[in-house]
């Protein structure tokens, strides 16, 4: 899954994106369920939604849906309809995942830390439109952390991507390929991201050697 990532540098992001948010769009460090998120819902045009979607069918708003798997997306009630119409990117600089048995945080990301893609979709709401990620198996580098990761789609994929209908088998399993893993990096980092009440650049920073 992906529960939580990071976007240190919206200037940098938003001139990789070529777009001009109008809402506040600043460095989060921590960013997690349920909160606000800056999505690009079509080339040229990012938003602010929430993260997690409800499905219209359910009862309990509180039960957000925060990622789908690509295994499963085309098909499942809950996602089908906004997978086929409203796929999107979520701007990132990197993502963080925990070791299964003592729960040690790690942040992945791109070589240089640059920003990057994550695939969604999105659904209208009442309030704010809402959002939800798409994960994949991992790769090499994830594989001794976590068995899943985002699907992080290229530059040159993304008007495919984001193009309303239903994606061909060959289309769907190029891009839920996972990430190149020799174009990423993962270091373990501090405890004090497991909060997602700190917001502030030691979520990402490594742990001390003595740490380690």
């Amino acid at each position: 899954m992906c529960g939580r990532f990071r976007i240190k540098d919206p200037k940098q992001a938003s001139e990789y994106f070529d777009v001009q948010p109008k809402f506040d769009f600043r460095p989060r460090y921590n960013v997690a369920p349920t909160q606000k998120i800056a999505v690009v819902s079509a080339i040229g045009k990012i938003e602010e939604m929430r993260w997690g979607l409800v499905p219209a069918w359910a009862k309990d708003t509180s039960k957000a849906l925060i990622n789908a798997r690509s295994e499963t997306v085309r098909e499942k009630r809950s996602f089908k309809k906004s997978f086929n119409e409203r796929r999107c990117l979520v701007p990132a600089d990197g993502f963080y995942e925990w070791t299964k048995l003592d729960k040690r945080p790690h942040l992945f990301g791109l070589n240089g830390e640059q920003p990057f893609a994550i695939a969604g979709f999105w659904d209208e709401d009442p309030e704010i439109s809402r959002c939800c990620l798409l994960t994949t198996e991992c790769n090499d580098v994830l594989r001794p952390i976590h068995d899943r990761m985002p699907i992080i789609v290229r530059q040159e994929d993304w008007e495919e991507w984001m193009e309303p209908g239903e994606l061909s088998d060959e289309k769907f399993q190029r891009f839920a390929a996972p990430f190149l893993p020799d174009q990423m990096f993962a270091r373990e980092v501090s405890k004090v991201v497991n909060s997602a009440r700190i917001d502030d650049p030691s979520c990402s920073e490594p742990l001390p050697p003595t740490l380690l």
